[in-house]
């Protein structure tokens, strides 16, 4: 006979457990400190993305390390399996979180670490310029950059401006980065709007098609 969800999570769990016999025991053994894996950044397509090792659910994209206190294994899942057994989340003061606000903060490591994968070549290219450029880190513009960038994974026209004239006096090549441009907000179109030709014409390769239409005909035509 086949064993159910819970039947394989609670064997796979007491198996790296200190605590053999009460699974109730042994839960409190493991903890979440915030490490995720996004299995996108290393998937082939010739080779399946691993399975949880609670409920042994196949090809997830996010992984969650949850650590044993009592003898250092550790088991890579997914966010049901923490969800569903309410693994702890470890803060780094040492608090416990359970429930409701423990699922929100891992919604928001979700998000946090999409917003990454999705800029990883703007990301690399902006440390390239930091080598080059040393004091940039300290510019205020720059810092609001990385800012829009971790928190929304867009920027603002004029922010994205900066940083491609920062890239092509530094000589490092921008046209196949993925960044993405903010077009959400009034500000940003009335930013593009009040753009001469020229630096319109270097931001335009990173707005989504639909604005990249709309703008080539006020500003191009």
């Amino acid at each position: 006979m086949m064993e159910n969800y819970s039947e394989k999570c609670k064997k796979n769990l007491l198996e790296y457990s200190l605590e053999k016999e009460n699974y109730k025991i042994a839960l409190n053994e493991w903890y979440f400190y915030n490490e995720v894996i996004d299995n996108n950044e290393f998937y082939d397509d010739n080779i399946s993305r691993p399975s949880c090792e609670l409920c042994e659910h196949e090809d997830l994209r996010w992984q969650f390390i949850i650590y044993n206190v009592n003898n250092k294994n550790t088991l890579k899942v997914g966010s049901s399996c923490i969800k569903q057994f309410n693994i702890a989340l470890m803060e780094k003061d040492g608090k416990k979180i359970y429930g409701k606000d423990r699922n929100s903060k891992i919604n928001k490591i979700i998000t946090l670490a999409k917003i990454n994968s999705s800029n990883k070549l703007t990301f690399q290219a902006l440390s390239d310029l930091c080598k080059i450029k040393k004091d940039l880190e300290q510019n205020n513009m720059f810092i609001e950059c990385w800012t829009q960038l971790k928190t929304n994974g867009t920027l603002e026209p004029k922010l994205a401006l900066f940083i491609i004239n920062n890239f092509i006096e530094c000589g490092i090549e921008f046209t196949e980065l993925d960044m993405k441009i903010d077009v959400k907000k009034g500000k940003c179109a009335d930013q593009i709007n009040k753009m001469p030709e020229s630096s319109y014409n270097l931001i335009r390769t990173f707005l989504n098609d639909k604005k990249r239409k709309e703008y080539d005909r006020i500003k191009l035509e």
